[in-house]
């Protein structure tokens, strides 16, 4: 597998995939360059079999397996998150690992990105009113399942 300069997306400098699995505590090994590339490029919140089918386009020998297993190391490593799909079905992981929400179209399937400081700051301020003595939470992320509105 080679991955060079030439092969990368002309938006994602080969310092800057290194610098970040080097922040996430990971080493920056050719095949951890490739899959991080690949889920940074890819539209949305793409599936692992995505990410996979992007990058045997360089890597023919990379396995499904090794995919599955590089992102769960992201997600271990906070360089990516986990995020549940809007059928259940199938993971598909996050590489903004800002807060934010997501709003889960169930006819398209898509998963939306939402950021709302408003919406935070309620959500904050309801557990802070409740006073769960024995849960403090330190991040939160709000799945909402719905239908995208076409406009005429």
């Amino acid at each position: 597998m080679s991955l060079s300069p030439d092969t990368l997306h002309p938006s994602l400098a080969p310092n800057f995939l290194r610098e970040r699995l080097m922040a996430a505590g990971l080493r920056a090994t050719q095949q951890r360059l490739l899959i991080l590339e690949c889920l940074l490029v890819l539209p949305g919140h793409p599936t692992a079999e995505q990410v996979h089918r992007q990058a045997v386009e360089q890597a023919p020998s990379l396995s499904l397996g090794t995919v599955y297993k590089t992102l769960d190391s992201f997600v271990a490593a906070g360089l990516t998150k986990r995020v549940a799909s809007a059928e259940g079905s199938s993971r598909r992981y996050d590489a903004d690992c800002t807060e934010h929400h997501h709003l889960f179209c169930t006819n398209t399937q898509e998963i939306i990105d939402y950021c709302d400081p408003q919406l935070d700051a309620l959500i904050r301020d309801f557990f802070a009113a409740k006073g769960l003595s024995d849960f403090q939470p330190h991040s939160f992320s709000l799945h909402i399942t719905g239908n995208k509105v076409l406009k005429d």
